[in-house]
């Protein structure tokens, strides 16, 4: 079903997306696979140089900016979008030392920021802001995970595409981030409050995720009692 078409992988920062890439990564061989680092760059231009025999394109991609690549199919993994901004603000601070930008804005000051601000329904929807549009095109994915459920993910996957080696080690963890019940109450309310279409978002990918979860654990179970 989806043999013949390239893989394009839409990474929304700190939602285990490196994870993913190299999970993928090893499904393929190395000249089949194209990266895309940066989503600000001309994406248009580093299409043009994919050949034919590319099968994966990864990287920070938002949706629809390979439209001209030809038959593609997305990935993607959407993560709690609380947990999300602040693990991308402590990465920022701790992992990439941008003190130019964290010594700027505190964590709540961060989270509402519009680039930073609903970056899942930013990047599902194609460049946007668009909670609708975003759903629509979570619709049309050939896989999507919940990256709080990653194994639960990994094995919906593994079912998706028929791969086997799914081996994989956690990657860009940042062991000085603080945990979420550390942060205070009116902190985490302003970031729910910045991040409304991504709690939307997220939700109902996660009901989606587990119905079809469920529907695939009750198949093979009634397919192992016959």
């Amino acid at each position: 079903m989806y043999k013949d078409k390239v893989l394009v992988l839409v990474h929304v920062p700190k939602t285990a997306g490196s994870a993913l890439t190299s999970i993928i990564c090893q499904q393929y061989n190395s000249n089949e696979v194209f990266s895309v680092s940066d989503p600000s760059l001309n994406i248009e231009n580093k299409v043009s140089k994919i050949n034919e025999n590319t099968k994966v394109v990864f990287g920070h991609n938002y949706f629809g900016q390979h439209k001209n690549l030809g038959p593609h199919i997305h990935v993607t993994m959407l993560r709690d979008p609380i947990d999300r901004v602040i693990s991308h603000y402590y990465y920022i601070k701790e992992i990439l030392k941008d003190n130019e930008l964290t010594d700027k804005y505190s964590l709540e000051e961060f989270a509402q920021l519009d680039e930073f601000s609903n970056m899942q329904t930013h990047f599902i929807a194609g460049n946007k802001q668009d909670l609708e549009q975003a759903i629509n095109n979570l619709s049309t994915f050939a896989f999507f995970g919940i990256t709080e459920l990653f194994n639960e993910s990994l094995f919906l996957m593994k079912k998706t595409f028929g791969w086997e080696n799914i081996a994989y080690k956690k990657e860009n963890v940042n062991t000085k981030k603080p945990k979420k019940q550390t942060i205070s109450k009116e902190i985490i309310k302003q970031i729910e409050k910045a991040n409304q279409l991504d709690i939307q978002l997220y939700d109902w990918a996660k009901e989606n995720f587990e119905n079809r979860l469920k529907t695939l654990e009750e198949t093979e179970s009634k397919l192992k009692e016959d």
